[in-house]
């Protein structure tokens, strides 16, 4: 190791490691959030940071809650939750689309595979499987979609009842 004499040169050394060590701890600390569709509450804390939320509301319904999150662009997202605190849909709208992969979670891939399937001109992407139904529309200005898990649905709850 380098013995320094001259203080002023050990602090310009020290700098560019103390701004690396400090990037490194910011980028732990501030991940993209984890999955929301088929999480528990839990993951609405961590949508509502990744996706720099401007606001947050909660209007409990009668055997869900509806965690409505607006972004400062005008885009919102609606994640809904049973009353055992799974994340069971979510919907979304606005200039554009939200992250996809923070929202669909492990649900991401199969809708990654269903676009690569999907080569026509229009920008609607669709999945209906018994585990899963999922639509994206995307177009220049606006973008809106929903999914949800049909098997995790509370009673009473339909597709009509996701907006």
């Amino acid at each position: 190791m380098a013995v320094v004499s001259n203080p002023r040169r050990l602090r310009s050394i020290a700098r560019p490691w103390v701004l690396g060590a400090s990037l490194a701890c910011l980028v732990a600390l501030v991940r993209p959030a984890s999955a929301a569709l088929g999480d528990t509450t839990a993951s609405i804390a961590r949508d509502r940071i990744a996706m720099r939320v401007a606001q947050a509301t909660t209007t409990p319904m009668q055997s869900y809650d509806v965690h409505r999150l607006a972004d400062p662009a005008g885009g919102v997202v609606r994640e809904y939750a049973d009353r055992a605190g799974h994340v069971f849909a979510v919907t979304w709208h606005g200039p554009r689309s939200p992250d996809l992969k923070t929202l669909l979670g492990g649900y991401y891939d199969r809708y990654v595979a269903a676009a690569a399937q999907h080569r026509t001109g229009h920008h609607v992407v669709t999945v209906h499987a018994p585990d899963l139904v999922l639509s994206v529309v995307r177009f220049q200005r606006v973008a809106y979609g929903r999914a949800y898990l049909p098997n995790r649905m509370p009673t009473g709850v339909t597709k009509t009842d996701l907006r």
